[in-house]
């Protein structure tokens, strides 16, 4: 499938430098139309690399762990469900780990959410506090150990059509590193199911 992929990308770019330049306005409009070709072919196959040959869902998202090795907390795995994340949707978020260092009052996250370049929200949340808020099954303070957070969130359905970035920051009581994750979740392309 990436195979396919690259090669009708390398075709459909030499077809449109093959063409001749009779005038910059002409030359634009087709290369404006080989672009809108190839963003339209892309949307429907690009989304689905590395499928087994099913058509999918075409929301995407993943997470990226950026901390260090011994951080205060190590993110192990992050599951959701529906997966991918549909808007309008209750969606259920499984995030396991292990606490290498005590956790209490006094850690934050910093959280950035961007749309593109675009900065939609900057955040500071006090962890022990949210923890509470969200009637999660842990509280501070959290003693070294392997833990699983299960939290559920209704997500409304006028998202955008957007790819969105957070990244999480999270500092210790000692205003140490304690954990870093990047997400990213794609609603550029609506979902059909």
């Amino acid at each position: 499938m990436l195979l396919r992929s690259t090669l009708a990308l390398a075709a459909l770019s030499a077809t449109a430098l093959a063409v001749p330049a009779p005038a910059p306005a002409d030359a634009q409009l087709v290369l404006n139309q080989a672009g809108r070709a190839a963003l339209d072919w892309s949307a429907g196959k690009l989304a689905n690399l590395g499928d087994d040959g099913r058509v999918g869902a075409m929301t995407q998202w993943g997470w990226y762990d950026c901390g260090e090795a011994g951080d205060a907390l190590e993110i192990e795995s992050i599951k959701v469900s529906p997966d991918p994340p549909k808007p309008g949707h209750k969606l259920s978020i499984e995030a396991s780990g292990k606490v290498n260092n005590l956790i209490d009052q006094g850690t934050y996250a910093d959280v950035t959410v961007k749309l593109g370049l675009i900065k939609l929200l900057t955040k500071r949340f006090d962890v022990c506090e949210e923890l509470d808020n969200a009637n999660a099954t842990l509280s501070c303070p959290i003693s070294p150990d392997s833990y699983t957070i299960k939290q559920q969130v209704d997500l409304p359905a006028e998202i955008p059509r957007a790819k969105f970035q957070v990244q999480a920051r999270v500092f210790t009581q000692e205003e140490l590193p304690a954990a870093c994750v990047d997400l990213w979740i794609n609603f550029l392309v609506p979902d059909n199911h």
